[in-house]
């Protein structure tokens, strides 16, 4: 009497700490291991031995017991037994996709999150993978099931004993969290035994907010008038700061997809390119005062025969080109800035990043609320103090609030 049992054949290791679950056909001294699917010993013993019920875990064990039971019914069929034929006819039956690969492997986890979520942009699916590559090199073949509050103690003491940011650092778990979220209320995909690492009792991500240093007034008001340029480039560098501080201190991104069309009278009318796929409660558009400081601007570094300010991306461009636009035309602006920063000798280098600080620090000094300041710089709500108190700034006051700027 022949037996067909499931089980994870270990007689050849394979990569990623996987092995064969296959069924195991004992008849007589015929003795066959027909493979199914690689998988780890901690998914094996999830889903066979402990039994998990999570809908991806009953659906894999169901589906593996099925390829079993067509073994069987395979070998009641054939008279006289022939191990060759016996091969062929079980594989010739079995559809390959009615056997799919149920991996906690963090990395395919992180690959599967990213291909079921398309809608994320190219710089977050970025650091979504640069997370999962860090806790893959932390610990090789890491699994969800090895994610533990102990593990993230040591995971954070690592990190910082190379003096990794502890910004970074912060980054990257809570992109673990992320997904950690996704599998196991979404997808489902965790077993329903498995203990979540973060929140009361576990672990607690740490918040992080960097020091800010800004530049003096006196050290803005140089910048404005600087003069001494090597070459075009360098003046251009300044022109671009400049107009991002005199508006509003948006980002460069903002400033380099922006239209003429974003023109309304007076005003600049955009969307944040930050928060216009994340927010989902008070989208807001950034309101951008075009005072006679800022159109002189517009005039030096204004493209007129493109439909974008700058003119140095096209109509149709895709994420992934227009980030790449973005951080070249950057890495050339803030090298053309160092040498503006070490001839002024300014406390802060002067990048496109300050702009922002400094517009920000430039009002506090003035004594605009930070209401006014979160409302122009399209913070979020939780920024402004008395949310549902406040109404939204009129043209007005946006038009005067910029007057303390350089």
């Amino acid at each position: 009497m022949a037996s067909f049992n499931l089980k994870l054949d270990k007689r050849v290791p394979l990569k990623d700490d996987k092995y064969n679950l296959s069924v195991l056909m004992i008849n007589g001294r015929d003795v066959m291991y027909l493979k199914i699917i690689p998988i780890t010993e901690k998914q094996y013993e999830s889903v066979f031995i402990k039994k998990s019920l999570d809908t991806k875990s009953v659906e894999f064990r169901n589906n593996c017991f099925q390829f079993l039971h067509k073994c069987e019914s395979t070998f009641a069929e054939m008279n006289p037994f022939d191990k060759v034929l016996f091969r062929e006819l079980v594989y010739n039956k079995v559809q390959k996709e009615e056997v799919q690969e149920i991996s906690l492997l963090l990395t395919d986890l992180c690959t599967q999150f990213l291909k079921n979520n398309e809608q994320i942009k190219l710089k977050t699916r970025q650091v979504y993978q640069s997370a999962v590559n860090s806790f893959e090199k932390f610990q090789p073949g890491i699994t969800i099931l090895d994610i533990t509050p102990s593990l993230l103690l040591k995971y954070e003491k690592s990190k910082r004993e190379k003096d990794s940011s502890p910004a970074t650092i912060s980054a990257y778990l809570r992109h673990l969290r992320g997904l950690i979220n996704y599998f196991m209320y979404k997808e489902k995909l965790i077993p329903a035994d498995y203990t979540y690492p973060f929140g009361r009792g576990g672990y607690t991500i740490k918040k992080y907010r960097a020091p800010k240093f800004v530049m003096s007034n006196a050290e803005i008001k140089s910048v404005v008038d600087f003069t001494d340029f090597q070459n075009p480039e360098q003046e251009y560098a300044r022109n671009i700061w400049l107009l991002l501080y005199r508006s509003n201190g948006i980002n460069y991104a903002d400033l380099l997809r922006m239209k003429w069309t974003h023109r309304k009278n007076n005003f600049f009318v955009f969307p944040r390119m930050k928060t216009e796929n994340t927010r989902r409660t008070n989208v807001k558009d950034i309101i951008v005062p075009i005072k006679p400081n800022v159109q002189e601007l517009i005039d030096k570094v204004g493209v007129k025969d493109s439909p974008y300010i700058l003119g140095l991306v096209k109509e149709g461009y895709s994420e992934k080109d227009f980030n790449n636009k973005k951080d070249w035309e950057r890495s050339k602006i803030n090298a053309s800035l160092k040498y503006i920063s070490e001839k002024l000798n300014l406390s802060v280098d002067l990048r496109l990043k300050t702009s922002r600080d400094c517009f920000a620090t430039t009002h506090k000094r003035a004594g605009t609320t930070k209401d006014v300041i979160g409302e122009m710089m399209g913070h979020s709500d939780d920024y402004i103090s008395t949310p549902h108190y406040l109404a939204d700034l009129d043209t007005d006051k946006i038009w005067d609030a910029n007057d303390c700027l350089f």
